[in-house]
């Protein structure tokens, strides 16, 4: 905060030294302007910057875990064939990516089981994902 002070102070004393004196000439007529006024803005720092790949690594994982529960619970949900090769490689995946949610919530139904925890699973590494990325941002 200092640093962006000092620096501030910095340009406006170069400004007011390189500037020189005139006399107001007469005032110009001003026409008002047709519509709004618009005011374009410097991009916030984090969009100026370029994306650090091994943030852009971290968001990728987290939503790639997110998306692999989420495919396998909408695949149970619409009882797709377990013999398919492609279903049985989603549900294969997503079982080991739901292995530490496992039994977070018991339930008689199999099915509702699997829904709960995949999806408490499905947001963890979602927001896991998030955090590392925001943490290896700069």
């Amino acid at each position: 905060m200092a640093v962006h002070i000092l620096r501030n102070r910095r340009r406006a004393s170069t400004a007011a030294a390189t500037e020189t004196k005139v006399a107001p000439a007469a005032p110009a007529p001003v026409a008002p302007a047709p519509g709004p006024t618009v005011v374009e803005r410097r991009p916030r720092r984090w969009r100026r910057s370029r994306p650090n790949p091994i943030s852009m690594m971290f968001l990728a994982a987290g939503w790639a875990a997110a998306l692999i529960l989420v495919l396998g619970m909408l695949l149970t949900w619409g009882g797709a064939n377990p013999a398919n090769t492609l279903v049985d490689a989603t549900l294969d995946a997503g079982s080991w990516l739901a292995t530490p949610f496992h039994d977070v919530f018991t339930r008689p139904e199999p099915d509702q089981q699997l829904y709960i925890n995949w999806s408490i699973a499905a947001v963890v590494y979602y927001l896991l994902g998030r955090v590392l990325s925001w943490l290896t941002r700069f």
